[in-house]
């Protein structure tokens, strides 16, 4: 935890930056870093920061292979992991206008959102373009933390481990959850690596005007199976009219088989398991261990009816 916060980043940018934050926002969506917008006379930055600086190297790297592939990203304007001036690993970055997509949906029409659905198809197409060295997981700074199989990342133990902490998941769904890895298991172990960015749903993808403005917090790209980011976008808006359009017109985009389209609907029920898991834990200042037992109900609702349509017995 980072004390002091607005006093922490008006020092930051006034050493680096030589200006005075003329306002301090905090970007209250998100469970790993502390960011925050500061306006300046002239213009806006975003300032990153954790005690863990190791969570915010992989942004250099990813920045530099989204630019160069053309996709809209944010720029770095300075970063410092040393912890020898302040208590924490900062980074200083340019400001992309628009809010979060999950901010936004639902305003938005079916046109834009099958525009939108254009664009995030293209950054799929051109990430998978990159060769992977083989291996499965989330790379930021390295390659070092990568496994052997896209098996080994589909087996979610956080959720039982989560579940020991908070009940909120049940004995129920937890067993419900590793009978279906166990299922679908021989899939996952047939899935080659492909390079992909899977935190692209309710968050990341800023919108301005209806229209894609870019993608932000970009400290990991992903080694493994794309669909399984595409589950993600179905998951955060599932049972809803713009989920259901952004979502079919993603998978039209991309031309996805019938056999592709059930594996997002069984990649959005892993989703929304391990989302249920992280109610009352706490990760960082915008979390706390209270439990909103309606809206466990309601996600409880959504994962029955994702469990039907992918084909198995209800809850």
């Amino acid at each position: 935890m980072i004390p002091n916060h607005t006093e922490l980043v008006k020092d930051i940018v006034l050493k680096n930056l030589h200006e005075s934050p003329l306002q301090i926002e905090r970007m209250v969506i998100g469970i790993c870093n502390e960011v925050y917008g500061v306006a300046l006379p002239l213009k806006k930055v975003i300032v990153r920061m954790n005690t863990d600086e190791s969570q915010l190297r992989g942004v250099e790297r990813n920045i530099a292979l989204f630019s160069s592939l053309n996709i809209k990203v944010p720029s770095l304007i300075t970063s410092d992991y040393s912890k020898k001036e302040f208590p924490v690993g900062y980074q200083i970055l340019s400001y992309l206008p628009g809010k979060d997509l999950g901010q936004v949906i639902e305003s938005m029409s079916d046109n834009e959102l099958k525009a939108l659905a254009v664009e995030i198809a293209d950054i799929f197409r051109k990430l998978a373009s990159i060769p992977t060295n083989g291996k499965f997981g989330w790379v930021g700074a390295d390659e070092s933390r990568l496994v052997d199989s896209w098996a080994k990342i589909m087996r979610q133990d956080k959720v039982e481990e989560r579940n020991n902490q908070t009940g909120v998941v049940g004995e129920k769904l937890v067993n419900r959850e590793k009978e279906l890895y166990e299922k679908y298991r021989p899939y996952f172990d047939s899935v080659k690596s492909i390079l992909h960015y899977d935190d692209i749903s309710s968050k990341n993808v800023l919108i301005n005007e209806g229209k894609f403005s870019g993608l932000v917090d970009l400290d990991e790209v992903t080694y493994g199976d794309p669909l399984a980011a595409i589950g993600s976008i179905k998951a955060s808006w599932y049972g809803t009219h713009y989920g259901e359009v952004y979502t079919s017109a993603v998978e039209d985009v991309l031309k996805l088989t019938d056999d592709q389209r059930k594996m997002v609907t069984v990649y959005a029920l892993f989703n929304r398991i391990l989302w249920l898991s992280e109610r009352g834990i706490k990760f960082n200042e915008n979390t706390n261990t209270e439990v909103d037992m309606d809206a466990v109900k309601k996600d409880k609702d959504l994962i029955n009816r994702l469990f039907l349509e992918a084909g198995e017995k209800g809850l």
